[in-house]
Parts: C-alpha cells; structure tokens; sequence
C-alpha cells in the first residue's frame, strides 16, 4: 500500500526518524492550518485548526506499506500520544474531524496511486498555555512578548557580564575565574584615572 505522510510543518525541513521514500510534494490537500501551538520551547507550531484559513499542504511517501508502521513511524517523530496522529484509508470510514476528513478523502481521490494518507493532528492549546481563545491578534502579541523578553534577558547578561568584567583586576574571586575561562569573559582594564598612584616604597 503507497501511504502518504501529510506535512506542513517542521517534518517538511526537519524530518528526524520520519522514514521517507520520497522527497516532499507540494500538491498536497488544502486544509485549515495556523501557528495557533505554543511548543513546549516557547516556539509558535503549525497545526490543524478549524477557521483558519486553507494552506495547501505537502505529502511525501512513508518508507512504510503498512498503515501501522506509517502511524508508528510518525508518532515516533512527532513524540505524541497515538491518539495524534490519524490516518485515512481510500474508500474506509474513520473516526476523524469530519471536515478534516473529506478535505483528505477529496484529496486522495484525485492521486489514484496513494491508497492512505497519515498526518499529525495536535490541537490548538492556546486557552492552555494563554487563558483565551486563540487569535491571530494574540499570537503576534505572544511572539512580541518573546522578542522583548529575548532583549531584556540580552540587556540583563550584558549588564552582568560588564560588571564582572569592570571590578578591579585584584578582584579574582572564583566566579569571575571560572567565567573568564569558559566564557571568554576578559577583564577590562579600568582607566588609570580612578586609582591614587601607589605610594613610593
């Protein structure tokens, strides 16, 4: 049996353990797909959600001919819950989203070589992760959020790195050792105008 894997996200440029025997197609079936997960790292992830507007996704042929090795493949790549990843069988019901379902039956009917289609279906998990409904609004502010997070937390390292690299050379506890050796943190040398001339011995 050909199976497709469905992608449109990082499986397209990252596919890991995903067993392929066929590079990406870009013909694959049009389906509601948004940047509405927040991953685990923080990152914004491209899933399945209803309302959102129809992306025309990618396939590429599993390695796989049999439809349990498929899902098991993908499950392992995507590291989900088998409840996740669903599949479709030319002319055989399943007990997947119904529209979602026959976007990829359409599709199907038009590639007569691919007899089923695999794909990951994660959910939005914006009221989980935000307290609110999911909106593209939102989510532009979420990704807003981590950019002046990212710049307040450059500030706070630069803002610590000046002050250990500014104390006075005779200063030399074990932290700033231990920085100067495995961050390339060196010294500065402190203008000589700050310091009394040593006293004549």
């Amino acid at each position: 049996m050909d199976i497709a894997v469905i992608g449109w996200g990082s499986l397209i440029w990252c596919p890991g353990c995903l067993r392929l025997r066929s590079r990406w197609h870009l013909d694959g079936p049009r389906l509601p797909i948004e940047f509405a997960r927040i991953s685990r790292d923080g990152r914004l992830t491209l899933v399945i959600h209803d309302g959102s507007e129809e992306q025309k996704t990618l396939w590429a042929l599993s390695e796989f001919e049999d439809l349990a090795e498929a899902r098991a493949n993908l499950k392992e790549r995507e590291g989900c819950a088998d409840s996740r990843v669903h599949s479709l069988i030319r002319g055989k019901m399943e007990t997947v989203s119904v529209g979602i379902q026959a976007k990829i039956r359409a599709w199907l009917e038009g590639m007569p070589d691919i007899e089923a289609a695999v794909w990951t279906a994660l959910s939005d998990n914006w009221r989980d992760k935000r307290s609110r409904d999911f909106t593209p609004d939102d989510a532009v502010a979420y990704l807003g959020e981590l950019e002046r997070s990212a710049q307040e937390a450059a500030q706070k390292l630069a803002r610590a790195r000046e002050y250990i690299r500014n104390a006075p050379s005779q200063i030399q506890t074990e932290v700033r050792r231990r920085m100067s050796s495995n961050a390339n943190w060196k010294d500065n040398e402190l203008s000589k105008t700050l310091f009394e001339d040593p006293p004549d011995r």
